[in-house]
């Protein structure tokens, strides 16, 4: 037996550790005002002692401090409390609803002065209860001081727990007491079957239902995970080439980028590429799955199941399959690996080489060992196998029900709608196959394992077209864009394919091995992918970089276009480029390795070619076509032979700048020479400008020297307002008709009226040169690249940010200080170091730009939560921060400006560049309702090319709301009854216990009163002795009367006591008249009659006894009025007195006495009838007769009792 009850000493004790730590989850889960982490370690403490609760109480926080930091030091306050209850136990305190609720409140003072003082000096006074929390603001809020806060919040939530606690014990208690009553057992038992029951209970609450993935789960339609606003208001397509620019026949305007290890894709080569519907591309290589947003490649690793990829597929509805080498096909939503199809859901081989989609929508998955059909309804499942098609190395699909494929083998196979036929005869006879595709228009390409393409047309059934591209090997892909532009690419290149058979190589540079697979993204940049050298980007360009299409590099110092050519001046001789070919002529040959500063075509249609150390050139057309070329050195009168700037006048004549002058000509002569001797302060001529009717030449040194039409020289210099006396350029405005300056530190500007000024506003201070547009745009040329600004704005001197097209904007190449570029119909023809570039000023930064914004989750404290732009986000009160990373998929070279305002929040938007962007985060926000804004703009204040909103509402603090309100209200109004009820009650203790020490002073004096009473009755009837025991029979009489007559208990005593008392007089009566046994005399009758009055004046005094006196004054009245000593009759007499008045009579009629014997019962009963309202009141007399019937009045039992004598 003693094993037995350790042994459930040891079960219950686990149980209630359990119930403890499952009180707490539970309490966690629904966010409640409570711990619920005490009821096992109370029911512990009250079954087996203090000891037994000390230890659940310390187990269960030691077990919860494990995962909860802050909660391990609360094992002392939980093993005290274990102490406390086990104490208190066995005090019964859990007998009384009272002391039940002030143990709980003592407890939860006791809990809320430990805690408070834990948590102050160690978590600076959180509470982990998210309700004392909200108090503790509410009070903080309200001014209170932050250690009263804490003091009031971990009050709130130890009163509520606590309080609790000990009601569930005493209910607990309660039912066991019930079922112990109910069915006989013994208490503790019921006890431990009700623990057993709650533990049941709280498991079966905190279990958590957890949904395992179902093996063949249903696979859902992806949502888009985007919407765009465009520049016009409208939702951009989801399709993967929006963007349908008419590709020129070489993409010489396409930017080539080569991406490998040293660019983030670690595998360095990359089997496949994909493009899901919201813009994203995704690698497929040996080193695992990547996808890229422009800016970095992202590695999947953490997904098993592709870890090593050979092909990817989008299909319509936006999924990603993804074929491996040896793991199957995962399917991807959002990013999300949602499926997985391998060997154990049916295919023959975990190898996955090709993946295709028919018109049905059944999934061709094509692996090493068979041709597997996939179904989506119901489920993924494998619905069909062709054991008989192995190693497919391509697949296609057509809107007709047909797939078509080519095995490793180079065999074709033919299926319609699912059905395995015979190829095409016109198809079957094509040998060695490597690649087939299904065009729009419904013809089948065929790429042989050679340099062949077989157009075959599916209505007709015949070859449209047989093409041989020289130099191709092993066709490895067909890609239609969305302008019916189609792509081949091969191990050795790519090439578009023309009309009538024809085609166009693309020049990929060193990309040339192993291009697998391709396609066009959103923005209209080409992608292409090899398993060998990785992946090439061909991003689209508003610059065209000249000298890359020929093949060559040159620092270029000017251009011109002339004579249908354009000549590119550079350190060592003249490039012409015709078309977009290299040309050579007498021109380029003559001034080979000479090195050209300036080319001018005037109106005449002459070439002017200033060198360096040669002079000065002049071209002219003869009329075969040729060159006539002449040279004018100093021996010609020019001063020097190092030139620089050459102009041509309104006048037609030309001037020429260099390091010693400038020089007039005239057609072959020179007229004039400016130096020195003329007013220049510095010969050294870097710039010249014609404006107002007056020339005005740059210096190295002495700021400007102006000649006006009449030849006055006039100097403007730093005095004047320039920021540099090194002036490089002048140009000409339009807009308020000034001059703009570019000095060596920066620009200065001179109105119309002569007056200069710096722009010191400006952000840039190492410029080259100004081209101004008529529409009041102007470039301005520096070594940071090009700054497009309003001329408007950049005269008004008051902003300091323009936008910069550099690199990121497509302009790769640095320009050139002190060269001269040409412009043709809109085009400028940058002089930069590795070459020209071409760009037109009206597109130059701007272009049908177009980006995708994609914002599925925000980070919330450290948690990923979804967000969209339709639903409102819901952001709880207690979040501290909210982090917002939208991907910004660009793959293109520019770099526009994001804007992003938080409204409600910021004052204004922050304005970046795209490569600049990272993540933003929020912190402590206030309760209320926030719009995140981000826009991509096509300039710092640009217009808004894509845009996005997100609705997020932080829900108000907990004590804002009025139910919190009312909880603390609940808590407050059940601290204020238990207060009331303990004063209450206290003091209601102290005045019970008063009333009861004055209740048993009260009794004893009422037994000393009664004992006094009978011992004066026994001495007043011991004084007559033929009266002996006459007071009490009377006594018995008139109560037994009096309780007919319906009175009370107490009037009944006190007329008990009257009627004891009756005839207390006759202790004033003497003796002889008393015993006399003879007749009384007249007198001595008299003398007997005054003992009423005796007996009133003896206790009138008496107070223990209301009204005594009366039984005693009026007891000889009579109803009719003449009894003594008044003679009052009727209801006159007190009832009290008619009462003891008959009951006297009875008991002298029939009681002995000295003068006779008692008389018969019956004499006494006739007695009783006749004076019945003459003596007696009638009503008393029936009472009297009806007692003595029913035997109430036993006149011999009472007279024997009165003796002392009992009849059996």
């Amino acid at each position: 037996m003693k094993n037995k009850k350790e042994y459930m000493i040891i079960f219950v004790t686990v149980a209630a550790l359990l119930m403890d730590i499952l009180g707490r989850e539970f309490a966690v889960k629904f966010v409640l005002p409570v711990w619920t982490d005490s009821i096992g370690t109370f029911l512990v403490a009250y079954l087996y002692g203090p000891v037994c609760g000390a230890f659940v109480g310390f187990t269960n926080n030691i077990i919860y401090g494990i995962f909860v930091e802050q909660e391990l030091i609360y094992c002392i306050v939980g093993s005290m409390l274990g102490i406390i209850v086990g104490i208190y136990s066995k005090k019964r305190v859990f007998d009384k609803q009272f002391t039940t609720m002030t143990l709980g409140m003592g407890l939860a003072l006791f809990s809320t002065v430990m805690a408070v003082m834990v948590n102050a000096l160690l978590y600076s006074g959180n509470i982990s209860n998210v309700w004392g929390n909200q108090v503790m603001l509410l009070c903080v809020d309200k001014g209170l001081p932050k250690f009263i806060s804490y003091i009031a919040g971990q009050f709130c939530v130890e009163f509520m727990d606590k309080i609790l606690t000990v009601e569930i014990m005493y209910l607990l208690l309660k039912i066991a007491h019930y079922f112990r009553k109910k069915f006989n057992k013994r208490f503790k038992t019921i006890t431990q079957i009700i623990i057993l029951a709650v533990v049941m209970a709280g498991v079966c609450c905190g279990k958590t239902e957890k949904t395992a993935a179902a093996q063949n789960k249903s696979v859902q339609t992806s949502k888009a995970g985007y919407t765009s606003e465009t520049k016009a208001g409208k939702v951009s397509k989801a399709n993967s080439e929006n963007n349908k620019s008419e590709y020129n026949s070489e993409l010489y305007s396409y930017i080539q980028k080569q991406y490998s290890k040293d660019e983030g894709l670690l595998s360095g080569e990359a089997n496949d590429i994909a493009q899901t519907k919201d813009g994203k591309l995704w690698i497929g290589t040996y080193a695992g799955l990547f996808k890229y947003d422009g800016v970095k490649f992202v590695c999947f690793q953490d997904i098993s199941s592709v870890k090593s990829v050979n092909c990817l597929y989008v299909d319509e509805e936006g999924r990603l399959w993804v074929g491996t080498n040896d793991n199957g096909v995962t399917i991807f939503i959002n990013e999300d690996a949602v499926n997985v199809v391998d060997d154990q859901n049916g295919l023959l081989s975990n190898s996955v080489k090709k993946i295709v989609c028919d018109s049905h929508g059944n999934y061709y998955i094509g692996t090493s060992e068979a041709l597997s059909v996939v179904s989506l309804s119901g489920g993924v499942k494998v619905t069909k196998t062709f054991k008989n098609i192995k190693n497919v190395v391509s697949m296609t699909a057509d809107d007709n029900g047909n797939v078509a494929g080519v095995t490793e083998r180079g065999e074709m196979f033919w299926i319609s709608d699912g059905k395995l036929i015979n190829t095409p005869k016109a198809v079957s006879k094509f040998k060695d196959c490597n690649e087939v595709y299904f065009s729009k228009a419904g013809q089948l390409y065929i790429g042989t394992t050679g340099n062949s393409i077989y157009i075959f047309d599916m209505e007709s059934k015949k070859l449209k077209h047989k093409i041989r591209i020289s130099g191709f090997e092993s066709i490895n892909c067909f890609y239609q864009t969305d302008n019916d532009k189609m792509f081949v690419c091969s191990d050795t290149g790519v090439a578009i394919l023309g009309k009538n058979g024809s085609y166009h190589k693309i020049n990929t540079n060193n990309f040339n091995s192993s291009i697998d697979s391709m396609l066009v993204d959103y923005q209209g940049n080409l992608w292409f992918s090899s398993s060998r050298l990785g992946l090439l980007e061909m991003c689209k360009s508003s610059f065209e970089e000249i000298f890359q299409n020929i093949g060559m590099t040159a620092v270029v110092n000017s251009t011109e276009k002339w004579d249908g050519i354009l000549f590119c001046g550079t350190d060592d001789g003249l490039v012409a480029v015709k078309g977009r070919k290299k040309v050579s002529n007498q021109l380029t040959k003559r001034l080979q390795n000479v090195r050209i500063r300036c080319l001018k075509a005037d109106s005449k249609n002459t070439l002017w070619i200033a060198t360096t150390e040669m002079g000065i050139y002049k071209v002219t057309i003869n009329k075969n076509g040729g060159y006539d070329i002449k040279n004018f050195t100093d021996k010609q009168g020019i001063p020097g032979m190092r030139f620089r700037n050459i102009i041509e006048c309104s006048d037609g004549r030309i001037m020429i700048a260099g390091d010693y002058g400038v020089a007039i000509m005239s057609g072959d002569r020179v007229v004039n020479v400016l130096d020195s001797k003329d007013g220049m302060l510095n010969e050294k001529s870097l710039c010249l400008l014609e404006h107002k009717d007056a020339c005005y030449v740059g210096s190295d040194g002495g700021g400007i020297t102006k000649i006006d039409k009449n030849g006055k020289v006039t100097q403007i210099t730093k005095k004047d307002g320039l920021s540099s006396d090194v002036v490089l350029r002048m140009v000409s405005e339009t807009v308020y008709g000034g001059m703009l300056i570019v000095t060596s530190n920066g620009l200065c500007y001179m109105s119309k009226d002569g007056k200069v000024k710096s722009l010191d506003k400006f952000p840039y201070s190492n410029n080259y040169d100004i081209v101004c547009n008529k529409n009041g745009i102007c470039w301005v040329l520096g070594s940071a690249g090009i700054y497009e600004a309003k001329i408007k704005e950049l005269i008004k001197n008051v902003r300091s940010d323009y936008l910069l097209i550099n690199s990121k904007h497509g302009l790769r190449a640095s320009l050139v200080a002190n060269s001269w570029p040409c412009r043709e119909s809109g085009a400028l023809y940058l002089c930069c170091d590795t070459g020209v570039v071409k760009v037109n000023m009206s597109d130059g930064s701007k272009g049908d730009d177009s980006y995708r914004m994609i914002m599925n989750y925000v980070e919330i404290d450290g948690e990923k939560v979804a967000i969209d732009r339709i639903d409102t986000l819901k952001m709880s009160a207690d979040s501290r921060q909210i982090t917002f990373a939208p991907e910004i998929l660009n793959y293109s070279v520019k770099d526009p400006y994001i804007s992003v305002k938080l409204e409600g929040h910021d004052t204004k938007r922050r304005t970046c560049l795209l490569s600049e962007f990272n993540k933003i985060t929020y912190t402590d926000l206030k309760t209320g309702r926030y719009v995140f804004k981000i826009s991509i703009l096509d300039g710092y204040d640009g217009n808004v090319i894509e845009s996005g909103s997100y609705i997020i509402d932080k829900e108000n603090e907990m004590y804002q709301y009025w139910w919190f309100r009312l909880y603390i209200c609940i808590i407050a109004g059940l601290v204020l009854i238990w207060l009331t009820w303990f004063i209450t009650r206290t003091c209601m203790q102290r005045t019970m216990l008063k009333q009861k020490l004055e209740l048993e002073y009260a009794k004893k004096q009422i037994k000393m009163s009664n004992e006094t009473i009978l011992s004066i009755a026994r001495t007043v009837d011991a004084k007559d002795s033929n009266t002996s025991q006459h007071s009490y029979r009377v006594s018995e009489y008139s109560v037994a009367i009096a309780k007919r007559l319906g009175f009370s208990d107490e009037k009944c005593e006190n007329l008990r006591k009257m009627a004891l008392l009756h005839d207390i007089g006759k202790i004033g009566i003497p003796d002889a008249i008393l015993n006399k046994p003879a007749k009384l005399t007249d007198e001595e009758y008299k003398i007997m009659k005054t003992h009423v009055t005796l007996g009133a004046d003896i206790l009138k005094d008496f107070t223990l006894i209301d009204n005594v006196n009366i039984g005693a004054l009026y007891h000889h009245e009579k109803y009719d009025g003449t009894g003594y000593c008044y003679g009052l009759k009727g209801e006159d007499i007190p009832i009290e007195a008619r009462i003891i008045g008959i009951a006297d009579a009875f008991d002298a009629m029939t009681a002995n006495r000295v003068y006779r014997k008692q008389l018969d019962i019956d004499y006494v009963t006739n007695e009783l009838k006749r004076c019945s309202g003459t003596q007696f009141d009638p009503k008393l007399v029936k009472i009297m007769l009806s007692l003595m019937d029913e035997g109430i009045i036993d006149v011999e039992s009472l007279y024997a009792r009165s003796k002392g004598e009992t009849e059996e």
